[in-house]
């Protein structure tokens, strides 16, 4: 069994949390940045009601809270807090990109941190009974395979690399442990291309939706020209990190289509085996581009109208831009 993530078993109770920064939290953060990573230490675990302890990581007084909280006099010294600095660069917690950026760190941890939650894996299925369906009728040799496929599918988003899955290890001729490394490869890149197609469906609401809730008093036309200018680069943001992901997914469109177009198994298993190298940059942009029209769709909601002046707009499309870090 791999090691824990953390040495210290407080910290391995405690919630490590990636928050959206507000603006006045910003003051207390040098530069410009949208989140920061606050670790959340509960009086007692059994009891969250009871409350805890809180800071974030790049807050002065981080160091001396953990000190206390774990018993480790250095605490920005030890692993645990080298770690921590480490996880408060890191853009976000989905399991790809985390066990990626472990991995680069030469790291292990247990595979029950890099796990789907099952929301997700309920959200994916019908998306990855589409795009493996006819990789599994290849390796089942043709027969009408849509139980199998379903099995196959539940099997690959939860980690059960078993029996069941051997005929597609025998299609892609891996080795066991290089199946259960290109099975991790996949699940990564189907996830990120679920979740892409989610989230690239609402950017057009995202850019019309900048100019359609502008008000129609109460604002200047200096106003209405700073707006338009951040909302370019808001617009040329998004659309970069758009770009960037089709990039990445288009290099694995073509290395599926050639195993089952052309039977041509190496070369798609040498890029599942390659694809955690692509997990950060894909889970940089997706997320960047998943943040801003979640932010969008639920600052728009709270707004009224009626009230809803010039630097209330300005505010709201400023606070996007940052988060997107343009």
């Amino acid at each position: 069994m791999d090691p824990p993530l953390f040495q210290s078993p407080v910290l391995a109770r405690s919630f490590i949390i990636k928050h959206r920064l507000r603006p006045d939290e910003r003051l207390s953060f040098p530069g410009v940045r949208p989140t920061a990573t606050k670790v959340v230490i509960p009086m007692d675990p059994r009891n969250l009601a009871l409350g805890g302890k809180s800071a974030f990581i790049s807050e002065a007084w981080f160091g001396n809270l953990m000190a206390e909280a774990t018993g480790i006099p250095d605490f920005l010294n030890s692993p645990d807090g080298v770690l921590m600095r480490e996880f408060d660069r890191i853009p976000s917690f989905d399991p790809f990109l985390m066990r990626e950026w472990l991995a680069r760190m030469g790291r292990t941890a247990d595979a029950r941190y890099f796990e789907l939650t099952p929301s997700v894996i309920a959200g994916m299925e019908a998306f990855v009974l589409e795009e493996i369906s006819l990789l599994v009728s290849m390796a089942l040799s043709g027969k009408p395979a849509s139980a199998a496929v379903l099995r196959l599918a539940r099997k690959m988003l939860s980690s059960q690399y078993d029996d069941d899955l051997r005929p597609l290890q025998e299609v892609l001729r891996m080795t066991p442990d290089d199946f259960r490394d290109g099975m991790f490869g996949w699940k990564g890149l189907l996830y990120y291309k679920w979740l892409f197609r989610r989230v690239d469906a609402k950017v057009p609401a995202l850019i019309s939706g900048l100019t359609e809730i502008r008000p129609r008093r109460q604002i200047t036309r200096d106003q209405i020209d700073e707006a338009n200018a951040m909302i370019r680069f808001i617009s040329s943001g998004v659309l970069a990190c758009a770009r960037s992901v089709q990039v990445s997914l288009l290099a694995y469109d073509n290395a599926y289509r050639g195993l089952t177009q052309t039977q041509d198994p190496v070369g798609f298993r040498q890029f599942l085996l390659r694809a955690p190298q692509m997990f950060l940059d894909l889970g940089e942009s997706v997320g960047l581009i998943e943040h801003s029209v979640d932010y969008w769709g639920y600052r728009s909601k709270a707004i009224e109208p009626r009230r809803f002046s010039g630097d209330d707009y300005l505010t709201l499309i400023s606070e996007l831009k940052e988060g997107l870090g343009v």
